[in-house]
């Protein structure tokens, strides 16, 4: 009588070969699902520099003037959001500066222009976002993007917005 030894289970050896697949798939999808999270998170800044310019423009028809400034009350020339403004799920701050300099955001010395900036916030996980770090709006509808090391340029927005 002869007895059949057979083994069940995986070898050491495949075992080890199966987590070097594993490892090499993870290592490609992680950085790839990151950036598209990136990609999808900058929508964040566009909604909230053109629901800050939308507000600017209702500002401008009741005062004959842009506001000078995010924080400031109406009554002082500002659109009273609060000292420091950022996008709706706080990856990004948001900047204005009115022209001309010295506007105080009423009809008697009118702001007649304005420009909004979006800037990815540094602790934050769209800091990471090179191409597409800061956005930046004007009343003439001029939307522009830069990269993290880089200078606003429509050749940028085009690719960012």
């Amino acid at each position: 009588m002869k007895i059949i030894n057979k083994q069940k289970g995986f070898s050491l050896i495949e075992l080890m070969i199966v987590v070097a697949i594993l490892g090499i798939i993870v290592s490609i999808a992680i950085p790839s699902y990151s950036d598209y999270v990136r990609k999808g998170n900058r929508t964040d800044a566009k909604v909230g520099l053109l629901k800050i310019a939308q507000i600017q423009e209702s500002f401008f028809v009741q005062h004959l003037s842009y506001a000078k400034s995010l924080s400031t009350t109406a009554a002082n020339g500002g659109l009273n959001l609060g000292a420091t403004v950022e996008s709706e799920n706080k990856l990004y701050t948001m900047v204005l500066t009115s022209t001309p300099n010295g506007c105080t955001g009423s009809a008697v010395t009118p702001c007649t222009g304005f420009t909004l900036e979006a800037k990815a916030v540094a602790s934050k996980a769209q800091d990471l976002d090179i191409k597409c770090h800061a956005y930046e709006v004007s009343n003439t509808g001029r939307k522009r993007a830069k990269t993290k090391t880089g200078s606003y340029s429509t050749t940028q927005g085009e690719e960012c917005w």
